[in-house]
């Protein structure tokens, strides 16, 4: 089944240049990826077998963004050969105006679960400042929101959602919840409407982290390389999040065989007939006290052309 998720974002007092907005567009994609994953795990029986961003329009001046998230979706059937619950229960073919915002609900999820550990991570540092009110407030409506929406209770949709973004991949996208909150490089915060939601508080643009405070968090638990070369080890046609294993070759750091996820817009299928692949990849792992990074897992976030 192809569901098509409108997802529209709008700056009233956006941006000036092109590659303000261009990196903007690019922190949607990514954090939309992120709700997509968060959300395939959080709807039962559903498998998200692949998902596509495709831009509708975007207009200057008050920087406006549309953006259509296409879903292919599976659902696991029972011993009679029906489909077992879903979402596709109450989608059938045109969704409904009361879900057209539940991808969009669930990049915010993520971005306010990443916006929080950021605001944290600055807060370990900062001992007299107060924790979070208002990204905290913002994190635990949407979750409420998508609980109602998708019938699930609100621990269940944590739980999908700490499993989606767990501690060691936040770090690695506080780039993209910074550019998609803050997209104006001179630091004015502009108001921002969220279509099918509502705003996102000033509040809360004004709680999240300065850049400066930001560039103090620790960035040892994570080790970015793109245009990595991966041996591909174990497989799952079925699962982008467990069952896969590579090794990364020609990075000395690297020697031992990780368990591997992939991001939803890895087509799982195709990478499985594969034994070698070049692909964007973050490592995630510790840092020892001599400074040497240990790896424990490999985030596959896009296979590349072949060379």
């Amino acid at each position: 089944m192809e569901l098509v998720f409108p997802h529209r974002i709008s700056y009233r007092d956006g941006t000036a240049s092109i590659d303000e907005a261009i990196e903007n567009l690019k922190a949607q994609k990514r954090l939309l990826e992120e709700g997509v994953r968060f959300l395939d795990l959080a709807v039962p029986n559903m498998t998200v077998e692949s998902v596509r961003i495709r831009v509708v329009s975007v207009a200057s001046g008050s920087l406006v963004s549309d953006l259509a998230v296409i879903l292919v979706t599976t659902y696991q059937e029972d011993l009679e050969g029906k489909i077992v619950g879903g979402i596709e229960a109450v989608f059938g073919v045109d969704i409904p105006a009361e879900y057209e915002a539940l991808v969009t609900l669930s990049a915010l999820a993520v971005t306010y679960l990443v916006a929080r550990y950021a605001y944290d991570a600055v807060r370990s540092k900062k001992p007299d400042r107060p924790a979070s009110t208002h990204i905290e407030g913002d994190y635990n409506t949407v979750v409420n929101v998508i609980s109602d929406k998708i019938n699930l209770p609100t621990s269940s949709v944590e739980n999908a959602l700490n499993e989606a973004i767990p501690q060691g991949r936040r770090r690695s996208l506080i780039k993209s919840v910074t550019k998609f909150l803050k997209p104006r490089e001179d630091g004015v915060i502009s108001p921002v409407t969220v279509g099918g939601v509502g705003e996102i508080s000033p509040e809360t643009l004004k709680e999240y982290p300065s850049d400066s405070e930001l560039a103090e968090i620790d960035e040892s638990r994570n080790v970015d390389l793109p245009s990595a070369l991966l041996d591909i080890r174990a497989t799952d046609r079925d699962k982008n999040t467990t069952g896969w294993a590579a090794v990364i070759i020609g990075d000395k750091r690297f020697k031992k065989r990780m368990q591997m996820d992939l991001y939803p817009t890895v087509d799982a299928a195709a990478l499985a007939k594969k034994e070698r692949v070049k692909a964007d990849v973050t490592v995630e792992g510790d840092r020892r006290a001599d400074g040497s990074f240990v790896g424990k897992r490999i985030h596959l976030l896009k296979v590349l052309p072949d060379a």
